[in-house]
């Protein structure tokens, strides 16, 4: 890379443009602001899908950090003439040296046509599968320009970035598909990142703003001992046993597991149902202690609700108008000493409430702590992509 004067491809990138690819907590909540945090919750809340509420914003994301990929590329060819030639040499010596910083990272696995997942898949973690890689990825960019060359013809395209070496750089099929390919492999990165990112954020989000809103003061776990109506949310270590335990009266716990899995996936509810069974086994079916799974909707066949029957779990589906009523009534069931006014409001009022309450609700306080910065998994399901 010192023909270009720069340490890595990230360097090309807008200054500005590389938060656009950090996955941390605080970024998410000043990316998005807390506003609009809020306005997502309370529709998913009124019974919304959160995939719908949250598209927007990831499609205002890749939007982005494809103009970011622009300038990178429009950035490299300018400086140098050779970019295009030498950019896979320069991409696999940055994938090499493994960095860790997604900013980083990320940048150079698109240059060479690949995510996360496919670089695990196709390298399986040998650096010696690299160089063989390199070798079919320049064929296949060779290939598809002269496909392209053939089936359109010749195309007459100019970049010119103001300031920065040559004025212009004359453009080829080659250089737009390598172009076209980062961007391709971005959208799927951003698209799997965001989902995990979501998924994990909002997750705590509705589960603590539900709970709030239904009465629960949020505690720290140590400072619960013989309170009541509180709540607290579990971390995110592998051995935690649910994702918040609420008191509604001494002697009366309520243990809830969520999650915004799609009636295609009910073996994930499954799994969730099979590990309160193991929890209350563990307990010799403690009688004080209730178990809710929030889901986003099931099957139509009933089989989960009835395993959850079996062992005394219940399920409240959010794609359920106003779900938190419903949910409501199921505390009201467990201790008749609950009681909330969506128990008998108008259907009519609660859109108003809800979208109401949320505003008094410190949603900030539920994903402070949240360690969303590891990798997650950037390559989405076809069906992910409706």
């Amino acid at each position: 890379m010192s023909n270009l004067g720069i340490p890595n491809l990230s360097d090309l990138l807008p200054k500005n443009s590389r938060t656009l690819l950090s996955g941390t907590g605080k970024d998410f909540v000043n990316r998005i602001g807390v506003a609009a945090i809020k306005k997502v919750t309370a529709e998913v809340l009124c019974g919304e899908n959160l995939r719908d509420q949250t598209e927007p914003l990831t499609r205002r994301r890749l939007s982005q950090i494809s103009g970011a990929l622009v300038a990178m590329f429009a950035n490299g060819w300018i400086r140098d003439e050779n970019f295009s030639s030498e950019l896979s040499k320069i991409a696999a010596s940055e994938m090499a040296a493994k960095r860790s910083a997604k900013a980083d990272a990320w940048p150079a696995r698109w240059a060479l046509g690949l995510t996360d997942k496919l670089a695990d898949n196709v390298l399986r973690g040998d650096a010696e599968q690299l160089p063989k890689y390199l070798a079919s990825f320049e064929a296949a960019i060779t290939d598809s320009a002269d496909r392209i060359l053939e089936d359109c013809g010749r195309i007459s395209m100019q970049f010119a970035m103001p300031g920065i070496g040559k004025s212009t750089k004359n453009l080829n099929w080659s250089d737009i598909t390598r172009l076209t390919t980062a961007i391709g492999c971005a959208a799927l990165t951003i698209r799997g990142s965001d989902k995990s990112i979501y998924g994990k954020i909002f997750e705590r989000l509705v589960l603590g703003s539900v709970l709030s809103i239904l009465g629960f003061d949020f505690v720290k776990r140590d400072d619960s001992e013989s309170k009541k109506m509180v709540f607290w949310l579990s971390d995110s270590t592998a051995d935690r046993e649910c994702d918040a335990t609420a008191i509604i009266n001494p002697g009366k716990i309520v243990r809830f597991d969520i999650g915004f899995i799609g009636k295609g996936n009910p073996e994930i509810t499954k799994d969730k149902i099979s590990r309160f069974s193991r929890a209350l086994e563990m307990e010799g079916r403690r009688t004080s202690s209730k178990s809710i799974i929030i889901v986003d909707r099931l099957p139509k066949k009933g089989s989960t609700e009835i395993s959850a029957a079996g062992i005394g779990t219940e399920i409240v589906q959010m794609s359920y108008k106003y779900w938190p009523r419903e949910l409501a009534a199921k505390l009201w069931k467990w201790d008749s000493k609950y009681s909330h006014p969506l128990l008998t409001m108008k259907e009519s009022e609660m859109g108003g409430y809800l979208t109401h309450s949320i505003e008094s609700v410190n949603i900030e306080d539920f994903v402070g702590k949240l360690n969303i910065a590891r990798p997650v998994e950037s390559e989405v399901d076809v069906e992910d992509l409706d």
